[in-house]
């Protein structure tokens, strides 16, 4: 039998029965739930390496459950599945959080494929997070300059907002040494979810973005061409944000959100001068010695 656990939540007996029994004589170790809770319950005693989650389910759903599960590992490897037409799914939800959306009926080869593809999407991500190692702290720079600017850009989001800001984010890897554009769009602001990134103007390095970092963020405010090329310094993933998705997003929020926000990127664009600020000192006192 497989080491991988796997994780069924459906409140439909008759699907956890026919799921667990199938996937058990393919080999796996598999568990069940019956709604949000009860997985939460079972999620807090042991970890699985993939999650198939029912959307449609009494006490707590799979949505709320998926946005709970990914506070706890965000790392989680979920396959999404309903018996719904699906029109009144976020799927902009789904598609952050999930790895694979099945519609009911699941024929079994359906679900068999489904499962090979998270698990293994699983074994990769658990290789990448033993391989990664901590950012390396930057001399000179302050604990509090230190923190991830996503936490700055983001702070006074509810977990629920954040998802729903990330999710209008496009995913992209770029391998070591590979330019990553600022975007065709004018006016585009890039997280780092994964990696280094170096930022140059005329061939001059500036500044080094490392996880949790941003660029771009003032083009929400005064668009505007870039002056700067962005490079892998390794292997690294990137999420992308143009102008009019951000402003799509946020014309859909309350008023305060958006004021929140406008302070917010005010601080990271304070907090990132004084780091290069910070970098320049240290590096120029190193030259010195």
């Amino acid at each position: 039998m497989s080491t991988q656990k796997i994780l069924v939540v459906d409140d439909e007996q008759n699907i956890r029965d026919i799921f667990q029994t199938f996937l058990q004589d393919m080999g796996y170790n598999v568990s069940s739930a019956i709604d949000g809770f009860d997985a939460l319950e079972k999620i807090a005693k042991e970890r699985f390496d993939l999650y198939i989650i029912d959307i449609y389910m009494p006490r707590m759903g799979g949505l709320e459950l998926i946005s709970r599960l990914k506070e706890m590992h965000p790392e989680a490897v979920i396959i999404v599945m309903t018996g719904y037409s699906g029109l009144d799914v976020d799927f902009r939800s789904i598609r952050q959080s999930a790895f694979m959306y099945l519609s009911k009926p699941i024929q079994p080869d359906e679900l068999l494929r489904a499962v090979e593809a998270g698990l293994a999407e699983s074994a990769k991500v658990s290789k990448v997070k033993i391989e990664t190692p901590a950012p390396e702290p930057v001399p000179g720079v302050s604990p509090d300059l230190e923190k991830s600017l996503q936490h700055y850009l983001l702070r006074g989001f509810s977990q629920d907002m954040t998802t729903r800001l990330l999710s209008y984010g496009v995913l992209r890897e770029y391998p070591r040494g590979s330019g990553i554009p600022v975007d065709k769009e004018e006016g585009c602001m890039i997280f780092v979810d994964r990696g280094k990134v170096g930022v140059f103007c005329q061939d001059v390095q500036i500044e080094c973005l490392r996880e949790g970092d941003i660029w771009g963020e003032e083009t929400f405010v005064a668009p505007k061409s870039s002056f700067t090329d962005l490079h892998a310094q390794e292997d690294s993933i990137v999420r992308h944000f143009s102008r009019k998705q951000l402003i799509e997003f946020f014309s859909n929020c309350e008023k305060s959100l958006i004021d929140r926000f406008m302070l917010n990127l005010v601080q990271c664009m304070h907090l990132k001068h004084r780091r290069c600020v910070a970098q320049l000192v240290n590096a120029s006192k190193n030259s010195k010695e």
